[in-house]
């Protein structure tokens, strides 16, 4: 039996709210001077990967609300994790809405792109997640380089949450 998306898109997009503050809560509470130590990890790139991700996420919300050509360049980026921790909430806010209002219809219908083809709603929304995910690996090795413990951000610890 295949799953109804719609439902399986909210819940990834729920799952991807929790990982992106779990990890930003976590960046938050890390002392910098701790964080900036070791194999060159600093962290100011702990929060460039954080930004990339937000940034990431508001693109394609972007651009599945309409304004197909959104590039990341085109996007303010918040300055420092202060910034980025009152930006988030909106884009988090704005993907559970844009999901609430989609059919499953909807999300099997492709997002066209002139020069890549087109790509189906829920295939965005999974891939957004999936990229969020990976970049929070990334941090996580960075912390873990630092000698700080990341938090588990995997997807069966949300479960376990719920």
């Amino acid at each position: 039996m295949q799953p109804d998306i719609g439902p399986l898109c909210q819940l990834q997009l729920e799952f991807m709210k929790w990982a992106d503050d779990t990890m930003l809560t976590a960046l938050a509470q890390s002392p910098p001077d701790q964080v900036a130590q070791d194999r060159g990890s600093s962290f100011k790139s702990l929060f460039d990967t954080l930004n990339h991700v937000y940034l990431a996420e508001l693109v394609w919300l972007r651009r599945v609300r309409g304004e197909r050509d959104t590039k990341i360049a085109d996007l303010a980026s918040p300055t420092d994790l202060t910034a980025l921790g009152e930006a988030w909430p909106d884009v988090h806010q704005a993907w559970t809405d844009w999901s609430r209002s989609v059919s499953a219809e909807d999300l099997q219908k492709p997002l066209i792109f002139l020069m890549n083809g087109a790509i189906p709603y829920w295939q965005i929304v999974l891939h957004l997640v999936n990229h969020g995910s990976y970049h929070r690996g990334q941090v996580a090795t960075m912390l873990r380089q630092s000698g700080i413990k990341p938090p588990g951000t995997d997807l069966i610890s949300f479960y376990r949450t719920r």
